[in-house]
């Protein structure tokens, strides 16, 4: 109910009433103003009272509350203080003369008023303008910002909004990609106009924004989001193109290994059984290349193995079965893999026997200290030892394999995890080592470090978890 009575205070019939309510309360002040001071002089002296209640109500109200102020002033001072009194009656110079004064001086000081309410009215609406605009200014830079930094602009546009407020810290402002409108009453919602996504702009009406306002400011934020939007596309175009060229070269590497590394072991067997098939052979050649068979079925049923695995990390199918590992033992088992294979190149594991132990899937970091400890005997210098350190500090348990080989150049360092990629003279590796020890090193939520100093040294580290008591 207030608020229907403070609307029509604000139409034209309310405002003419609260004018002729302040002309008559004018009035009335005076009179008693006069009556007052009736008995210090005449009431002739009096009427610059009167003439001062019609300069009060010609510069609250306009010029038509002045005019009634002053015709009603005159007619208030004739009845109640020019004899015969309680009686109108002008019919003396004086009054006409008074009413005229009245009448003219409500006239110009009515006059200058309104001139000085248009020019304050004029200033304001120039400070208004002003603060519009630098507040569109401000969250035109704030969009071209994210724009130009490559953010997601739909994720960034609340965020971008919030930053607009009042002094009370709401928002002016709030933009919203979306076909349907979803606006309030007390905000102006305006289409933005983009090419390529719906979107409203919703300004709100008490933070002295006009509609006209709102569509300017929605028409420079469509080409803003319109360029964002068109450079997401690009983006995500390049990342597929990119995405495909990485899976060309990935399939062409692939194509390389099994042509070329898989020949070498192919040929070998193929040779070795054309061998058995003769006859006439001694059981010491026949020997031979039956272990030729085996050991080249086993370089290659390892390449098919590792090929296999690097699959899986690729594709983010490792799945390990977490449970409590002893890191000691795991590199025993890996060492004595590595001696069964690779002869007898010294291996000198260093662990302290107070070592935490970790949760992880055992066989998956058997396989990677294998490939780390296989790798390293494969660059040691003849009789040196592989030595394998290890211990507890920051919160990680850590393990290294380090060779005292000739190291690995500072520039391929950021590469010797790539699948396929050969840093040193691999001796006939693979190359898929590294890549695999890496994938199950993350998979297990561990970290796999590279150094090249006095030979090269990688060191496998997991995060230190609380121990299991005895009786688990």
């Amino acid at each position: 109910m207030n608020g229907v009575a403070a609307r029509a205070l604000h139409t034209p019939a309310g405002r003419a009433a609260l004018s002729l309510l302040d002309a008559l309360l004018a009035i009335a002040v005076a009179t008693a103003a006069v009556a007052a001071l009736e008995g210090l002089t005449s009431a002739q002296n009096l009427r610059v009272i009167y003439l001062l209640a019609v300069l009060f109500v010609t510069i609250r109200r306009d010029e038509t509350a002045g005019i009634v102020a002053a015709v009603g002033s005159v007619l208030a001072l004739n009845f109640f203080f020019v004899d015969p009194v309680h009686q109108l009656r002008i019919s003396h110079s004086e009054d006409v003369v008074a009413l005229a004064v009245f009448l003219v001086a409500a006239l110009v000081v009515g006059r200058l008023a309104a001139t000085a309410r248009e020019r304050a009215d004029q200033a304001e609406s120039r400070e208004r303008l002003a603060r519009v605009r630098e507040q569109e200014a401000r969250l035109l830079a704030s969009v071209a910002s994210e724009v130009l930094a490559g953010a997601s602009i739909e994720e960034r546009l609340p965020a971008i909004a919030a930053g607009t407020t009042d002094q009370a810290g709401r928002p002016l402002i709030r933009i919203d990609l979306r076909s349907v409108p979803t606006g309030s009453p007390d905000e102006h919602a305006v289409r933005l106009p983009t090419q390529n996504r719906s979107g409203w702009l919703y300004v709100r009406r008490d933070a002295g924004w006009e509609r006209e306002d709102a569509e300017r400011l929605a028409d420079a934020l469509a080409r803003l989001i319109d360029v964002a939007v068109e450079r997401e596309r690009l983006a995500a175009r390049s990342a597929e193109a990119e995405a495909a060229r990485r899976a060309d070269i990935a399939k062409t590497a692939v194509l390389h290994a099994v042509s070329h590394d898989f020949r070498s072991p192919l040929t070998a067997i193929t040779t070795a059984a054309s061998g058995l098939r003769e006859g006439g052979l001694s059981a010491r050649d026949r020997e031979d290349l039956v272990n030729v068979v085996e050991t080249e079925s086993q370089r290659l049923a390892r390449m098919v193995t590792d090929l296999l695995d690097l699959s899986k990390i690729q594709a983010g199918a490792v799945d390990p079965r977490a449970d409590w590992v002893d890191l000691r033992d795991v590199v025993a088992g890996a060492a004595a893999q590595v001696r069964a294979a690779d002869g007898d190149h010294p291996v000198a594991i260093d662990l302290p026997d107070d070592l935490p132990l970790v949760q992880a899937d055992a066989s998956q970091l058997e396989r990677v200290f294998s490939n780390l400890i296989e790798n390293a005997v494969r660059f040691s210098p003849p009789g040196v030892p592989v030595r394998i350190t290890g211990g507890s500090s920051g919160g990680r348990v850590t393990v290294r394999v380090t060779d005292r080989g000739r190291g690995i150049p500072a520039a391929q360092r950021s590469q010797v995890f790539e699948p396929f990629f050969r840093a040193r003279d691999s001796g006939g590796g693979s190359g898929l080592g590294l890549a695999i020890s890496r994938g199950f090193v993350e998979a297990n939520h561990g970290r796999i470090q590279l150094s090249s100093k006095d030979g090269t040294s990688f060191a496998v580290s997991f995060l230190a978890a609380r121990q299991p008591s005895p009786s688990a």
